[in-house]
Formats: structure tokens, C-alpha cells, sequence
């Protein structure tokens, strides 16, 4: 049986017949769910009602009560009473988002226990076990547009701790400060990157096809040495040919083989790089493919990490007499500051694994082996370095066009957990606006002051001691720092030594007496040997600076 009446399509379970359901008892529901933009721009903003409603695609008049008064304007949801109401679930919802920029997010099941907590707190529950399931997918689809249930990224503590605004604006500023220096800013074509990262033979496996409801299987390689690749771009797009660094004491031409053009490679004992390893990538592999080194007219700018492989007097004498600009980034800041890292070494990490996918399916019964990953490595490296994805790169962490704007304020709230007694009102307050910080840095005054004068009164008198210039955030081929370095070095050397003086323990007293001479002999007596006499071993300690300066200039 068929009907020609609109509406939807039902099929009987029983007779297995299809038909329309008549269209005068469909449910209606109302086809917008954007009231809570079009209420913000009324009340926030003050646009009009009937401006917002055009906007916004809501009616008019549901909007005007909504502003006005006659409903509750948090009830922007049709259907049954929820179980907390809007206002609380947005609440919820702010605390959510605030915990997931510091990096601490909550998941699924706290989500559940803290809502569960929450009723039983107001008095709706009578305990605080968790809610549902079905309440949290409730509640992300009524929340859908502002949070979701996603995967986050590792962040270790080292990077949260030092990726700081400070950090960040100081980089930014001793980058403008040579940019200008040597009429960069037009010269994409001399701005260069060079990062490393490490490779395994195993790999992540693609999701695969597989019969439902089964758990399929990959095979891999076994997880072997680490093999290091160093990449290189700079901002116009090109890309320096791959470096690889093998585990190993003698070099084998059958690690390259298959590798693309222009790539080379070198051995060491971790199969990591090290200081005469990067001095040998910047002379043999780096100003080749560069044409030379650059002019007093126009140097390059180099860009790398403070690694202490990557930094020397050596090499701060040899890049000036090539008119290299050695710029080292900010300690822990590359996943923020660093072209490479933020948008290229990730997709490569993803066509490595599927080439090395690619290798096992092809080969079975074989494993990736050393010598097949420069072949394999040299694939994923062409297409990662595509001129858009170099371009968007140097775009995104704002070195060219030079714009720290593009740094979010938000990659950097996971620091404020380091170094706030209260993270999440900091946060809460530099995203509720201007006046919402000033009352918080007038009340986080108030307790420095506090606590600092509590401090003073119980703090001893300690000897300080100038700190060593750090490196990272500024060009180390400049004048300023190799005078900081002489500086420190120089302090270091006039300083004296403090020693401490500790009072010597008295020695035991001795169950015998000491051997006298001359004596009797002994042999064939079964006697106790004697108590060794107690001695101070305890030698005079130095204060010595705890960072020694890995920089040695001469003036």
C-alpha cells in the first residue's frame, strides 16, 4: 500500500510494507539553533532584535522574548527539562575548556563523576556516582559548537613550563631587531630552518579493511636503533636534501641506497648527532646546497634549536666568516617557534609510516632493515616538503611575515600551571578581558607582597653568583652575546671560592691499642683485627656554577 500524502517513509515491521505517515501528524520542530549567538550579539553587542534575528535566522519575536524577559534566556532547548539547566551546563562547559588549555583536560568518565558530584552537591542526587552515557552525548550534541570529545596532543612539562609570553615576546623582538639589521624582511630566500628527528624501522599501521567486529592484525618491523634525519627549508619553499646519521663506526654506501639525490649521510656511535656531526652537515651538506654561504650584504639566518651539540665557539667564529647569522630558538619552544616541527615533521612522520606500510605488504615475510629507511625516509621527506606546506610553516610560527599575533594566546596557558597558584582564575581572567586581569594582578600583588615579607624575615644572607647568558631567543653570532659570555667568564675567574667549614667528628675510641713497635709476633693467634681508627673524608666543597658556559671566545 502506498501513499502519495507527503511526509516520511515508514516500512511495517510485521507486513514489511512502506508507507507515508500523514503530514498533519508530523512533529514539528524548529529548524535554527542559533539563539545563543543572536542573544550574545543583542545583549553583548547591542544590536538590535530585529538585525540579530535576520542575522541569525531566528524569529524575531522568540528572540525578543528571550532578551526581554518573559522566558528564561539559558532555555535555548526544546524537548524535556534537562538535569542541570543551561546556566549550570555552561559552567560546566567553561571549566572544561579552561582545564583543556592549561593541558590538563578532563575526560569522559571525570566529566561524568564531577557532573554526578555537582547534583549530589545541590542537593538533586542523592549520591555522587557518575551520570550516564547517554547524559554526556546529550550534553556534547547541546554543546556541540563550543566542545567535543577529541584526542589530545603529548606536551611534555619541560615545553608547558617554558613556553611562556615572556619567552615568546623576547624572541620576537631580538628576531624583528636582526630582520631589520640586515634588511631581511623581503628576503625569504635567506631565511633558513634546520631541525632533526629521529626514525625507527617499526611504524604505526593505517587503519586496514577487515571483517566486522574482528581486531585485524599488522605486522611490523622490530623496534631497533634510532636513525636520525636533518632537514633543512627556508622561507621562499626549497628544501635542503636529507641528512641521515646511522648507528654505527664505518660508513656503508648500501644505506643510501634508493635515497634521493644530493643525500648523505654520516655515523655515530647513538645514532643521534653531536657537535663535529653538525659542524660537518652546516660545512659539507648545508653551504653547498645554499650556494656558499652568504655576503656582508646579505647574510643568511640560520634558525635552530639551543642544543648543546649545535653550539660552539668554533662554530660561532666559523659562521661569521661564511656571514651566517646563527639565531637559537628559545629552550622548549619548538613545538611553537620552530617552522619544522610545527608543520612539517608531522606529515612526514605519516608518509613514513605509510611508506614503511607500503614495504611490508609489498615484501611479506621481511622486515624494514637500516638499509632500506633512507630509501623509504627520502620519500616521505619529498612530499612533506612540498613549497606550501615550507611556506605555511615559517606563515604559521609568524617569522615570515614577521607577526608574533599568530602565536595564540592559548598554546601558551599551559604554563601559567607552573608558575600560578591559581591557573585556572588566571586564564579564566585574561579571557574575560581587560578589566577581569587587573583585578587579578591587583590581588596576585597583594599576595607577592605578602608573601615575599614573610619570606624576607626567615631568609638567610647567601652568596650570589651572575648567571650564564643563555643562548636561546637570540642570534649568537652578535656582538651582545660573545661580550656576555667574556663577561661571565670573566666573573667567574675573579670570584673566590667559599669553603665550608665543617667541625671534625671525634673518633672512636678504639677497643685496642694501637700497634706499637716494636711487637711481638703474632702468627698462628687467631686475634680480632683492630677498629679502623675513624677519619674525616669529608673534603672542602666549592660553589661552582652548576651550568658551565660551553662558550669559550677569545677577544
Amino acid at each position: 500500500m502506498e501513499s502519495n500524502s507527503a511526509g516520511s517513509m515508514f516500512r511495517s515491521k510485521r507486513r514489511g510494507i512502506s508507507y507515508n505517515k500523514p503530514s498533519h501528524i508530523l512533529k514539528r520542530s524548529r529548524q535554527y539553533n542559533s539563539e545563543t549567538a543572536a542573544y550574545k550579539a543583542v545583549k553583548e553587542r547591542g544590536m538590535s532584535v530585529e538585525k540579530a534575528a535576520r542575522s541569525f535566522g531566528v524569529p524575531a519575536q522568540t528572540l525578543r522574548d528571550r532578551t526581554r524577559g518573559p522566558i528564561d534566556p539559558y532555555a535555548f532547548k526544546s524537548g524535556p527539562k534537562t538535569t542541570l539547566s543551561m546556566e549550570e551546563e555552561e559552567t560546566l562547559v567553561q571549566h572544561a575548556e579552561v582545564m583543556a588549555q592549561l593541558g590538563y583536560g578532563i575526560s569522559n568518565r571525570q566529566f561524568q563523576h564531577l557532573a554526578g558530584e555537582l547534583l549530589c552537591s545541590l542537593g538533586r542526587k542523592n549520591d555522587s556516582k557518575p551520570l550516564s552515557n547517554n547524559w554526556l552525548y546529550s550534553f556534547l550534541s547541546r554543546w556541540k559548537d563550543r566542545v567535543a570529545s577529541l584526542a589530545p596532543r603529548k606536551l611534555e612539562t619541560a615545553r608547558a613550563k617554558s613556553t611562556t609570553p615572556e619567552a615568546v615576546d623576547k624572541y620576537f623582538n631580538n628576531l624583528g631587531e636582526i630582520m631589520n639589521k640586515y634588511n631581511l624582511q623581503n628576503k625569504p630566500h635567506l631565511i633558513y630552518n634546520v631541525d632533526e628527528t629521529g626514525l625507527q624501522p617499526d611504524h604505526r599501521p593505517p587503519n586496514v579493511i577487515a571483517t566486522t567486529g574482528s581486531k585485524p592484525q599488522a605486522v611490523t618491523s622490530p623496534r631497533t636503533t634510532t636513525t636520525t634525519l636533518i632537514g633543512c627549508a627556508n622561507a621562499i619553499g626549497n628544501s635542503v636534501p636529507p641528512f641521515l646519521i646511522f648507528k654505527g663506526k664505518r660508513f656503508n654506501e648500501e644505506l643510501l641506497k634508493g635515497a634521493s639525490p644530493g643525500t648523505r649521510a654520516a655515523m655515530s656511535d647513538s645514532g643521534w648527532s653531536n657537535a663535529s656531526i653538525f659542524r660537518q652537515y652546516l660545512e659539507d651538506h648545508f653551504l653547498p646546497h645554499i650556494g656558499g654561504g652568504g655576503s656582508a650584504e646579505e647574510p643568511v639566518l640560520l634558525l635552530f634549536d639551543g642544543h648543546a651539540s649545535h653550539i660552539s665557539s668554533d662554530l660561532i667564529d666559523w659562521a661569521k666568516e661564511r656571514h651566517v647569522v646563527l639565531f637559537v630558538l628559545p629552550a622548549h619552544t619548538s613545538h611553537v617557534l620552530q617552522p619544522l616541527d610545527v608543520a612539517i615533521f608531522g606529515p612526514f612522520k605519516t608518509y613514513y609510516y605509510q611508506e614503511c606500510a607500503t614495504f611490508m605488504q609489498r615484501n611479506m615475510g621481511q622486515s624494514v632493515t637500516r638499509y632500506d629507511m633512507a630509501k623509504l625516509a627520502c620519500r616521505a621527506y619529498l612530499k612533506a616538503m612540498s613549497p606550501v606546506n615550507i611556506q605555511a610553516a615559517f606563515r604559521k610560527t609568524g617569522i615570515l611575515p614577521l607577526d608574533r599575533g599568530v602565536v595564540h594566546q592559548e598554546k601558551l596557558f599551559p604554563c601559567e600551571s607552573f608558575r600560578e597558584d591559581r591557573p585556572l582564575e588566571k586564564v579564566a581572567a585574561i579571557k574575560s578581558g581587560k578589566d577581569a586581569v587587573e583585578e587579578f594582578l591587583r590581588l596576585k600583588l597583594e599576595s607577592s607582597q605578602a608573601s615575599q615579607a614573610e619570606l624576607h624575615q626567615c631568609q638567610c644572607k647567601k652568596r650570589k653568583v651572575s648567571a650564564k647568558p643563555k643562548p636561546g631567543g637570540r642570534a649568537i653570532t652578535e656582538d651582545g652575546y660573545l661580550e656576555d659570555i667574556r663577561t661571565f667568564a670573566a666573573d667567574k675567574e675573579n670570584v673566590t671560592p667559599i669553603k665550608k667549614s665543617k667541625q671534625k667528628p671525634v673518633p672512636k675510641k678504639l677497643k685496642f691499642p694501637p700497634p706499637q713497635s716494636p711487637r711481638p709476633s703474632t702468627s698462628g693467634m687467631n686475634l680480632p683485627a683492630p677498629a679502623p681508627i675513624a677519619t674525616d673524608t669529608d673534603s672542602d666543597e666549592e660553589i661552582e656554577d652548576d651550568n658551565p658556559c660551553c662558550l669559550i671566545t677569545t677577544p
